[in-house]
């Protein structure tokens, strides 16, 4: 049994936290989306200068997954942050869950959902939530099969076209 470590990323992770988003998104998308488009909203969105940012802002914290001492996922929570479905609650967002795809059917995803359930836990959160595209169905199938119930949708541009997000959530 391989053994998953999460920890909490520092600013030396920050070239590290891109690298793995611009990976794993296009890995994610590269069927689905015209390429220059994702190639644009990777490098728009995920850059190491967007990372830093969202990472030295109070509201954001990332997690890492290491197998081996190899970081192979991370999740980013984001508070302050609502959409309509779960606006009136008490609730964290996991904005992004991205495990590199060679190592998916490992379990890292759901280590990175279960330590962010306990950080939202630990400030005081009673709900964990996050948005997924419509058409992502293996992740969908990840979700309901951990627990997470789907309690609506919103929207989602990626700066050139605007995408259908399901709202799915878990009670801490």
């Amino acid at each position: 049994m391989t053994l998953i470590k999460i920890r909490n990323a520092g600013a030396e992770d920050v070239r590290l936290i891109s690298a793995l988003a611009i990976t794993t998104c296009y890995e994610a998308y590269f069927e689905l989306d015209p390429p220059h488009d994702l190639a644009d909203y990777c490098f728009n969105f995920l850059s190491p200068e967007k990372t830093r940012i969202e990472f030295e802002n109070p509201d954001s914290t990332f997690i890492i997954a290491e197998i081996e001492g190899k970081a192979v996922g991370f999740a980013k929570l984001r508070e302050g942050k609502s959409v309509d479905c779960v606006a009136h609650l008490n609730a964290i967002e996991v904005q992004r869950v991205y495990v590199l795809e060679k190592m998916k059917g490992r379990d890292i995803g759901r280590r990175l959902i279960d330590e962010s359930a306990v950080i939202g836990r630990e400030r005081g959160y009673e709900l964990l939530w996050l948005g997924v595209w419509d058409k992502n169905f293996a992740a969908q199938r990840f979700y309901e099969r951990i627990g997470m119930r789907r309690l609506g949708t919103t929207d989602f541009s990626d700066g050139k076209n605007e995408f259908l997000n399901f709202v799915y959530a878990m009670n801490l």
